[in-house]
């Protein structure tokens, strides 16, 4: 995935859904998901200094709250991230939040090629999203671009939340492999 150019998101139709893009191309990898319109609906932000890979997701008037942290763990066998997610009043942005107190509320697994993962309660085993680097199918919701990701999420699941764990977790397991 070219992570330094904007690419878009469509949905079964072949409508364009969000756009994606690297407005600050700093090391800390900032993306932004935008509405067709270009309006900023979430940030995502790598942060530089961690033990493991970390994302954090970002939204509000100025994409400055923090709704979640993507934590990667990654071993020879397993690719999995657990993913935190706050509570109002949200985190800013640059607030050192301590998530490690926390149960994380979703996980994220991918088989040993890192193709396909899903978005799931490890707790309850249910699944809010599949994940496949693989053409369209036909029960997909939405399609990334450039890679193909076809996310398939449940009814009632937020599509831009999904698909923005997606980003986060690729986003994540391409920082491992370079």
């Amino acid at each position: 995935m070219n992570r330094d150019n904007c690419f878009k998101v469509y949905d079964q139709q072949n409508i364009e859904y969000f756009k994606v893009s690297n407005p600050m191309k700093t090391m800390r990898g900032k993306h932004v998901i935008t509405d067709i319109n270009g309006e900023g609906l979430v940030k995502m932000k790598k942060k530089l200094l961690s033990l493991h890979p970390t994302w954090h997701l970002n939204s509000g008037p100025k994409l400055e709250s923090r709704l979640a942290t993507l934590v990667f763990e990654f071993t020879m066998l397993k690719k999995k991230a657990r993913v935190y997610i706050y509570d109002h009043p949200f985190p800013q942005e640059d607030d050192d939040t301590k998530y490690e107190h926390m149960r994380p509320t979703l996980y994220i697994k991918s088989d040993s090629t890192g193709r396909d993962f899903k978005v799931f309660d490890e707790i309850t085993s249910e699944v809010y999203a599949d994940i496949s680097k693989k053409a369209m199918s036909t029960n997909s919701d939405v399609l990334v671009e450039p890679d193909n990701y076809s996310v398939s999420v449940n009814p009632g699941v937020d599509v831009l939340f999904m698909v923005a764990l997606a980003l986060m977790y690729e986003f994540a397991l391409s920082d491992i492999e370079s």
